[in-house]
Order: C-alpha cells, then sequence, then structure tokens
C-alpha cells in the first residue's frame, strides 16, 4: 500500500527548561510510585486505579508544560470490550492515552520491556503481552495463548499492526500478525488512527505543543478473510490518519 502525502511536522522546538523538569518530575514520579510495589500483589483493580493514576499525573504534566492537549474522536466505547484494537503508532503518547481510554487492555508489547525491575513487573501484572520478534513458533504459540485468555476475560487486545513508531512521511508496514489475531480471535476489529507523530516526533525525546486526536475508526466485523482484512484495516488507518495530519494544530 502506497503512503498518502502528508505536510511535513511543524518545526520542532522544546525549550530544554520544560524538557528538565518533565523528566526529572517524571522519575521522581516513577520513583515515588516504586514505593508502591507491594501493591503489586493487591488485585487487579487496585493496580489498575493506581497505573491510572500516575498516567493521569503523567498527562497532566504534558499539558501544563508542553502544551500538549488531545481530542478522542470517534465512539470509544466500541474498543473496550472483548475486540481487537489495532492503532497508529507514531509517537510514544498513544501508548500512553490508550491504556488511560481503554480501561483494561492487554497490549501487545515487545517482550524485553517485561524484564525492566519494576516497571516490567506492572506491566506483568496489567496483563500485557510479550512478544517475540523473532518469529519463533513457540513464541507465537504463546502470544495467541494470551491473547485468547485477554479477549475470554472480556479484554480489548490492543496491537500496533506495524511493530514499532514510524516517522508521519514513513510509508505504511504492516505486519502479518494482526491478520493472525484478527483470525485467531474472531472478534471485530476496531482500527484507531493518530496524527500524534507532528506534535510528538519519532525521534524526539520530548513532545511539542498542539493537539493530538486519536480518533476510533467504525468497527470491522469479525470473520473476513484474512488478506481482505489487512487490506481493509491498512487503508482505513492510512487514509484517516492522513486526514488527521492535515487538520490544523
Amino acid at each position: 500500500m502506497k503512503s498518502v502525502p502528508v505536510p511535513q511536522s511543524r518545526s520542532h522546538a522544546v525549550n530544554p527548561a520544560y524538557s528538565f523538569v518533565f523528566w526529572s518530575t517524571v522519575i521522581l514520579l516513577t520513583v515515588l510510585y516504586a514505593l508502591l510495589l507491594p501493591a503489586l500483589l493487591l488485585p487487579r483493580r487496585w493496580v489498575l486505579s493506581i497505573i491510572r493514576s500516575y498516567l493521569a499525573a503523567v498527562l497532566w504534566l504534558l499539558r501544563g508544560l508542553f502544551g500538549l492537549s488531545w481530542k478522542i474522536a470517534g465512539d470509544r466505547r466500541e474498543a473496550r470490550g472483548p475486540v481487537l484494537v489495532a492503532a497508529k503508532h507514531q509517537s510514544a503518547f498513544e501508548t500512553l492515552i490508550l491504556q488511560y481510554q481503554l480501561g483494561d487492555p492487554a497490549i501487545i508489547l515487545k517482550r524485553e520491556l517485561l524484564s525492566i525491575p519494576v516497571f516490567g513487573w506492572a506491566l506483568r501484572r496489567l496483563g500485557h503481552i510479550g512478544v517475540d520478534r523473532s518469529g519463533d513458533l513457540e513464541g507465537t504459540r504463546q502470544l495467541l495463548a494470551a491473547a485468547r485468555k485477554a479477549h475470554q476475560d472480556g479484554r480489548p487486545v490492543l496491537i500496533f499492526p506495524e511493530g514499532s513508531r514510524r516517522e508521519v512521511d514513513a510509508p505504511p508496514d504492516y505486519k502479518s500478525g494482526v491478520d493472525l489475531l484478527y483470525a485467531v480471535l474472531k472478534a471485530p476489529c476496531v482500527p484507531v488512527a493518530v496524527n500524534s507523530g507532528r506534535v510528538w516526533p519519532t525521534k524526539s525525546l520530548t513532545p511539542g505543543s498542539g493537539e493530538v486526536v486519536i480518533e476510533f475508526l467504525p468497527v470491522i466485523e469479525a470473520g473476513l478473510p484474512r488478506a481482505a482484512f489487512g487490506a481493509r484495516l491498512a487503508r482505513e488507518i492510512e487514509e484517516a490518519t492522513a486526514r488527521l495530519l492535515q487538520e490544523p494544530m
């Protein structure tokens, strides 16, 4: 699939003082929350509440220090049940906002993240799913088993179908894993388009100012052939993302 031409990101000039204050505060906040490590033994609903409070504090900092605002478009209610959610990935922002907005998602992420002390333990307690990018058959089986379990528990399974963050002008690079999950789960899929890359560029440690739009697109029904689903998913996400990138800041 060819990429849709989009305007270049606006100049990304961040006040170094704001960046220092932001990351210093995030580190301090993380250390304070690390003191709550024994809380990981509590029921998951308590753990989710603690994580949501942490995310709310980080999102507040992004808004207050950088002027990064956001808007949720579309019907997010469709993405809060036992469905597959496939989101465009342009920045670190959508990993924060989708965890916050979806309630209790099972996010498919790099397996290495689960090994990070404290942070990885929290990811495991949240029930996120580590993926082995080597394509190992046993790793794929474990991924599918964990995704089925999350689906049976009534949780949305969130995947970034291109595997990693993509710059706003990069050509689409959708992997086959999303097609496989769609076929195995036999669940509807909620595509998600974003324009976060123009505010928080892929290679930037800190964001600029502006509004990010996270748009939940119409549901793709279950039961389509894998190839037809994959083509439709990529087309709908890319067209919507290109439209969002055209909107004024």
